[in-house]
Formats: C-alpha cells, sequence, structure tokens
C-alpha cells in the first residue's frame, strides 16, 4: 500500500484503522478504534461501533483522571496544553512560566512534604530508570566516602514477578512475561520472592508470613553476599503486570527496617498505583515512607 494522499488522510474511517497501521507497524492491539473525542470519565467509546466500555485499563493505569475530565477540557487549559506540547522545549535546560505553574500546582497537590526533589520525563519506566541512577550515584559517593578506591553500589534488589518497564536498566528487574526481555543483555541483580497475600488473609496467613520470612532472609543474604554494593530496594506496593500481588504492611515496614540499617535506598514505583489510584494520593500512603517514588 502507498502513501496516502492528503485529502485521503482527511476522509479515513474507524474501520479503517487497523489495516492502515499494519502496513507499517505489528498490531495487535485491542480491536476497537478509541473515539477521543467521545470517551469521558470511565467510559471508552469504540469509534467504530459506537459501543461502550467501562474502562478497567487506564492505559497501563496511566490515566487515572479518566477520559477528558471536565477541568482539563477548558479552551484555556487546552490553550496552554497545546502550546507546551506544541513547541515542546527540553525542560532541563529551559524553563517557562508554564513550567513554573504545572511545577508549583503539583507540588502542591501530588509532592509528599519528605519528597524534596522532583525529576519529570516521559514513560514509567524512564522514571525508574532515573529513580536508579539517583541511587547508584548516592551508593556509589557514599561508599568513596568510607574509603573505596572504587566503583561500588551498583545493583539493586528487586522481586519475582515485578514489572518496572522494558527500558535499559529496567529489563533487569522485569520478569513477568519471559517474551518482553528475552535476548536483551541484563543485570544478574538479586530476585527475592515476593510474599504476595494469598486471599481471604486469615484463612492463609501462616502461608503468607513463611513466604515473608523466605524474603527477609533472601534479602539479608544478598547484602552479605554483595557487601556494600546494593544501591537499593525497589518494589511495586501493589506488583500490577504480576497480578495484582498485595504485600501485607509488615513487610514493607520491614523492607524499610533493612533499607534504614544498611544504607540502602527503598524506592516505590508507583507508576501503577500513583495519583489517588488506591484511594490515596500515593500508595506508599498505606505503607512507609520510601526515599524515591517513580
Amino acid at each position: 500500500m502507498g502513501h496516502l494522499t492528503i485529502e485521503e488522510t482527511k476522509k479515513i474511517s474507524a474501520e479503517n484503522v487497523h489495516d492502515i497501521l499494519r502496513t507499517r507497524m505489528l498490531i495487535d492491539g485491542f480491536d476497537l478504534v478509541l473515539d477521543l473525542k467521545n470517551s469521558h470519565g470511565l467510559t471508552l467509546v469504540d469509534e467504530k461501533t459506537g459501543d461502550e466500555y467501562l474502562d478497567f485499563f487506564s492505559f497501563f493505569a496511566s490515566n487515572p483522571l479518566g477520559m477528558n475530565h471536565p477541568k482539563m477540557n477548558t479552551n484555556e487549559f487546552k490553550e496552554e496544553l497545546a502550546i507546551a506540547a506544541m513547541n515542546k522545549p527540553s525542560n532541563s535546560d529551559i524553563y517557562t512560566t508554564e513550567m513554573v505553574k504545572f511545577v508549583d500546582v503539583f507540588s502542591r497537590v501530588a509532592v509528599p512534604d519528605f519528597i524534596k526533589h522532583l525529576f519529570f520525563i516521559e514513560g514509567g519506566a524512564l522514571a525508574v530508570e532515573n529513580g536508579l541512577k539517583v541511587a547508584f550515584d548516592w551508593k556509589v559517593r557514599k561508599n568513596f566516602i568510607k574509603g573505596y578506591t572504587e566503583e561500588k553500589g551498583k545493583q539493586v534488589i528487586h522481586f519475582k514477578e515485578a514489572f518496572h518497564g522494558r527500558t535499559g536498566y529496567t529489563m533487569s528487574l522485569t520478569n513477568t512475561d519471559p517474551v518482553k526481555i528475552v535476548f536483551y543483555p541484563k543485570f544478574n541483580w538479586p530476585r527475592i520472592t515476593n510474599p504476595k497475600i494469598k486471599f481471604p488473609i486469615n484463612d492463609n496467613l501462616k502461608e503468607i508470613t513463611e513466604l515473608e520470612n523466605i524474603a527477609i532472609n533472601e534479602i539479608y543474604s544478598a547484602i552479605k553476599n554483595n557487601k556494600d554494593d546494593i544501591a537499593l530496594i525497589i518494589i511495586e506496593p501493589i506488583q500490577a503486570e504480576g497480578g495484582d500481588n498485595f504485600f501485607r504492611k509488615e513487610f514493607h515496614i520491614k523492607l524499610r527496617e533493612i533499607a534504614d540499617e544498611n544504607d540502602i535506598l527503598l524506592m516505590y514505583d508507583e507508576v501503577q498505583t500513583g495519583i489517588g489510584m488506591t484511594g490515596k494520593m500515593w500508595a506508599y500512603e498505606h505503607y512507609v515512607k520510601p526515599d524515591i517514588i517513580s
């Protein structure tokens, strides 16, 4: 199929979307064609059929406010958003009044008091990556102060059935579907049993606590076997792609304790649990304060 003319692009129908995309891309997603204009709140509208779907997906939990939120659908809001999106300045070096407004509002509404620094980047995996980089930098510098002359502090304790993304460092952490990470270079970082809750809790408490003890012992062994080389413990407060796996608050408290005792940072990957997805702004609020939130 050749390229569409300008006139033909104006006449694209929802029925042709998959076929046209398939000429250039792997199209193995949903069959519906999302109607961006008419979808609203928790309702996704299929532009092909007009069918409505209750949204339990929210684009991998990245759209917590739903579709076309009224306060984000005003002309004033869309005008400010459009001017920033159209020009897309590199905000690490170029600053705007629009950026100041956003940072101020975001800090007031969503940033916990104990978090002093922000770093903005597109996408969950890259947010995780930059959290890892913070931990590596912190740990290596700390080890230099302790007297190390070589770089040490570059390992990450993580959990089975974790999903932290599919870029660079995160390939060494994600371990849900093997197809997503096979054939890519990875680090052999310590991978820990995930003592997920089996419901109902009271009927399965003995099994859960046994798994927690196994995980805790594995963490202590990893720390012992990699002296001063563990920079970070990373966990999803609720493992999402891994199967909606919850952990007891007692286990989160123990992770905080281990991190504090061993000069290790604790990071919560809240890409799929943050911004109100669990009834609180951040899922950590149900558990303990981490050092880094992505």
